[in-house]
């Protein structure tokens, strides 16, 4: 007879296999056919709910960045055979955005017809490249997309580059600076160092993390701060994402798995406690955006909050009534179409709807959770004979 924390643990399992399987089986598939646009290149911004692609809106260059990963991830998994997609993508990216204008970087939006409306070199934007790029390397093997990846972040150390720490957001300097685009270099930066074993790169993503421990944290709080002057003073009264907490507790723990760090990366856990504390609603669900005291700034709580969630709680797997809940509000809450490849990106606090369009950009963070997942769950696959 099963042990209560066994009948536990067999139902999260269930729920992820569930999960994992609505990724690999139909999100991912849907979207190689129908999110590439075929017509005129590149990929689409967003669907409506019947997955009709949506030409009347600009699209951001960064998108195209987010599937090449998402696909390029998918086909090093094994799941599909992207490899085509995952080329014909990155020819796209580099022919169509880099570089124009005689500037190097990438252009930040397009129109539906593929000219420039914004030319902006964004460090945000130019953090996805690189773990694109990074990503796309190592499902395909080409070594022009490695190198590719190397020069994107020569560009962004040399053009964005702060001497107090971390990089501007554009070229011009605007401000406030953010948290979030450094999030992400971080993870690019450990993206590109696990392809290359370049621990050059490792310990630029150390440096990062040593801001977010410096800087980002609030000392008296220990909650992540989100805008900064340029001098690295957080804006007040501060807004607070636990979203991105339970993002930076996920990053934090996969930094650790590679080496030992010279710095203390144990606050992996107290970041999923404290976005859990002050973010949790009474729906379940985590919310957008919040002020220090826990209340909302906005009645939003989009899905990758909850996708980001669930990738911090399965790394500590004790959470397993977590987990198994989770999984079942994004199928409740999230996952409620006829079809299955589509989802609604946020909804309020009563559950209700929020928006009618299916953003392109959400296929990267379902996909990421789906691929902790699975290696979740591949000791139990892997012993599993019948």
């Amino acid at each position: 007879m099963m042990t209560a924390t066994q009948q536990i643990s067999a139902k999260t399992d269930n729920a992820l296999k569930q999960y994992r399987d609505l990724c690999r089986y139909d999100i991912l598939p849907w979207w190689l056919e129908n999110g590439v646009d075929q017509k005129k290149g590149g990929f689409f911004e967003q669907v409506d709910l019947q997955g009709n692609a949506d030409r009347n809106c600009n699209r951001r260059v960064r998108i195209a960045s987010r599937q090449i990963y998402s696909f390029s991830h998918a086909h090093t998994l094994g799941w599909t055979d992207a490899k085509a997609t995952v080329l014909n993508g990155v020819d796209w990216l580099l022919d169509r955005t880099w570089g124009k204008n005689d500037q190097p970087g990438f252009l930040a939006k397009i129109d539906d017809d593929g000219k420039a409306v914004d030319q902006t070199r964004d460090l945000y934007d130019h953090a996805f490249h690189i773990l694109a790029l990074s990503t796309a390397y190592q499902a395909t093997k080409d070594q022009q997309i490695l190198s590719m990846a190397k020069s994107t972040l020569d560009f962004v150390e040399e053009a964005l580059g702060a001497k107090n720490g971390g990089w501007f957001e554009n070229p011009n300097h605007d401000q406030p600076r953010r948290q979030n685009p450094h999030m992400h270099m971080f993870e690019a930066l450990l993206a590109l160092y696990e392809v290359s074993a370049d621990t050059a790169y490792l310990k630029r993503a150390d440096d990062v993390a040593l801001l977010l421990f410096e800087r980002f944290i609030d000392q008296k709080t220990g909650l992540l701060f989100e805008f900064f002057d340029t001098n690295w003073k957080p804006q007040i009264p501060a807004q607070i994402e636990p979203g991105h907490m339970v993002e930076w507790a996920w990053l934090l723990h996969r930094r650790n798995s590679f080496t030992a760090s010279r710095l203390n990366i144990s606050a992996a856990a107290k970041f999923l406690q404290l976005g859990e504390n002050i973010g949790l609603q009474p729906n379940g669900l985590l919310i957008d955006t919040c002020n220090i005291h826990g209340e909302p700034i906005t009645d939003s709580s989009r899905l990758w909050v909850q996708t980001e969630r669930l990738k911090a709680l399965l790394i500590a797997p004790e959470q397993s009534q977590q987990i198994e809940q989770v999984c079942q509000q994004i199928f409740q809450d999230y996952i409620n179409l006829p079809h299955p490849a589509l989802w609604i990106d946020a909804v309020n606090s009563k559950n209700q709807p929020l928006v009618d369009k299916v953003p392109a950009s959400i296929v990267y963070h379902l996909v990421s959770a789906a691929a902790q997942a699975e290696e979740n769950l591949l000791p139990i696959n892997s012993g599993n004979t019948s």
